[in-house]
């Protein structure tokens, strides 16, 4: 079986200039998404995750321990994402983007998931235009089945 068989075709897009809040409202759907950046000719040239987000908010330094020791850590992430709204997705972006092309196996794809510890991969065509994503979960539903058919307990609210 091939990526075309259960790839995802709508994708969030992003041009290089979108702005940090911009690429926020843009992958804080209910579901973790990534923005795929794309030329005008919708060409992959690199993509924006909510780590990557929040790299640009959390400096590299930062470890627990120097965390405990921050007295106004609220603050200090304040001043932190307010010096990071600013940036760009050109400023941002992963631009060494491992894709897959429509024709790679399902084995490929979940390999490769299995040793980046990615959960997602573009898909693109033979230009380098997106023309979809692949996640692990698309792939098991694809091969188990729907998992909205199943009736099951389990899912609870914990928010009372």
């Amino acid at each position: 079986m091939d990526v075309s068989t259960c790839m995802r075709k709508t994708v969030v897009l992003a041009e290089p200039d979108c702005d940090f809040v911009c690429l926020l409202h843009k992958i804080a759907a209910p579901t973790p998404r990534l923005a795929y950046i794309v030329d005008k000719d919708r060409t992959l040239i690199g993509v924006v995750s909510a780590r990557d987000l929040l790299k640009e908010v959390m400096p590299s330094y930062m470890n627990a321990h120097l965390a405990r020791s921050i007295s106004d850590g609220a603050d200090y992430l304040k001043r932190q994402a307010e010096k990071a709204r600013h940036r760009c997705a050109r400023d941002i972006m992963v631009k060494k983007v491992i894709s897959l092309h429509p024709h790679h196996q399902l084995l490929q794809a979940d390999a490769i998931f299995a040793e980046r510890g990615f959960n997602t991969l573009p898909v693109v065509d033979v230009d380098n235009k997106i023309i979809g994503e692949i996640t692990r979960v698309d792939i098991l539903v694809h091969l188990i089945g729907d998992p909205f058919t199943y009736n099951y307990d389990g899912v609870m609210d914990l928010s009372q």
